[in-house]
């Protein structure tokens, strides 16, 4: 049976171009050399899916014990975090606070850096005399990456890497493990038919975590055991720890993604004097440019390359340096592309926007989350309140023309 086109991101399904091959799947895990594991299930939320964007919750699962931590963003979430995770920033007099939009209750929080400290000091006591493979499940490999430059951010990257050896993504490995018996490996799919959790929750990272952990027990475990008979409390079973650790990518395997993802977003953001114009339009016009532009970026084009062949041979010069294109866009793409091109190079044409690409409006949509938030959005206290937020650097303005929901941080995202 076909494994169904379809991305997840902290519990909320995204729909993935047809034919477009997710990062978690691009490849099989490089895995970990044989050793002492300890296994943690591990997911955050963040208030959003750019690189430059801040986590709002931490979370870890260990059948002895969990570990979660609200954390205060100096930023807001903007409205896809706030429908996915149930929570957003609220000011109260001066105090800006984060509050749970199901409960209506304020959330003890703690800063980003001591958040991080403490999740650090609780996995140092749980690897024990070994190391920490983190268990997730997403099927763009984001919240590693998104994490790692949290710990870099911090000066934390060092003491991180003593501890954790690698991350194991349980989307990859029910994918592999499943693909004949189920359409969809989504959190929700895989807790009904595998966890008989009827009506799991994916708001909470904790819940995530959880979720993510006991799969890889039951696909560890096999069909003929009972998932978790060893009773609340029990650690990892030899086979669980082996099939994480064959399924692992090591630490520096998403530094590596993370530095590529870097490179491409640089690549993306000399293309600001032609997108950043039409990021200014609505979501489909802006999904359709963070489409168009990370096909340049993923092609290794610039904006100077481009520039210097339109001024060189005009609209032949433009198919030339297109044509890096072929492999990975459609014909229409390109023309569209030249198109664009053409009327921002040439001052007697009117300037072109993409044209939005008609969507399946009857396609079910995960209750958790939006199907693909593109970037630019602000969210609401952050049009009124500008003075909440800490100023930012030169380099995180640049970037936040930049989505953070890209298809393959591995291809290198990343970004909506």
């Amino acid at each position: 049976m076909a494994m169904v086109s379809e991305a997840k991101v902290n519990g909320g399904d995204m729909e993935t171009p047809a034919g477009e091959l997710l990062p978690a799947l691009v490849e099989k895990p490089a895995g970990l050399p044989p050793g002492k594991y300890s296994l943690v299930g591990w997911d955050m939320d963040t208030t959003g899916r750019r690189l430059i964007d801040e986590i709002c919750q931490i979370a870890a699962y260990t059948p002895k014990q969990s570990y979660s931590q609200y954390i205060m963003p100096y930023g807001d979430l903007n409205p896809g975090a706030r429908r996915r995770h149930n929570v957003r920033v609220v000011t109260v007099g001066r105090y800006r606070m984060l509050k749970d939009t199901n409960t209506h209750k304020i959330l003890k929080t703690k800063s980003e850096i001591s958040a991080l400290s403490d999740f650090l000091d609780w996995l140092e006591k749980e690897k024990g005399d070994g190391s920490v493979i983190l268990i997730y499940h997403e099927p763009r490999r984001l919240s590693p990456t998104m994490l790692l430059e949290a710990l870099t951010r911090y000066k934390l990257l060092d003491r991180f890497k003593s501890i954790v050896a690698g991350f194991t993504d349980s989307y990859a490995l029910a994918a592999d493990k499943c693909k004949s018996t189920v359409k969809s490996v989504s959190l929700r799919v895989l807790a009904r038919v595998l966890l008989d959790a009827d009506s799991l929750s994916v708001d909470s990272a904790l819940d995530r975590a959880t979720a993510a952990y006991r799969i890889v027990e039951h696909l560890a475990q096999g069909e003929q055991q009972e998932v978790g008979a060893g009773g609340e409390g029990t650690a990892a079973s030899k086979d669980m720890v082996e099939t994480a650790r064959l399924w692992a990518r090591p630490v520096h395997t998403e530094l590596e993604a993370l530095a590529n993802l870097k490179k491409l977003l640089e690549r993306q953001n000399t293309f600001r004097p032609v997108f950043a114009p039409l990021l200014r339009s609505a979501k489909p016009e802006r999904k359709r440019v963070t489409q168009l532009r990370r096909l340049l970026a993923d092609a290794g084009l610039l904006y100077d390359q481009i520039r210097d062949a339109w001024q060189e041979q005009k609209l032949t010069g433009l198919e030339k340096q297109l044509q890096a294109l072929s492999v990975s866009a459609k014909e229409e793409d390109i023309k569209e592309l030249i198109e664009i091109f053409d009327c921002h190079f040439d001052p007697a044409k009117e300037p072109k926007g993409p044209k939005p690409r008609v969507t399946n409006r009857n396609r079910a949509t995960s209750s958790a989350g939006e199907t693909g938030e593109a970037e630019g959005s602000t969210s609401e206290s952050q049009k009124s309140s500008p003075q909440n937020s800490p100023n930012k650097t030169s380099n995180d303005v640049a970037a936040e023309d930049t989505s953070q929901t890209v298809a393959a941080p591995e291809a290198v995202a990343a970004a909506n």
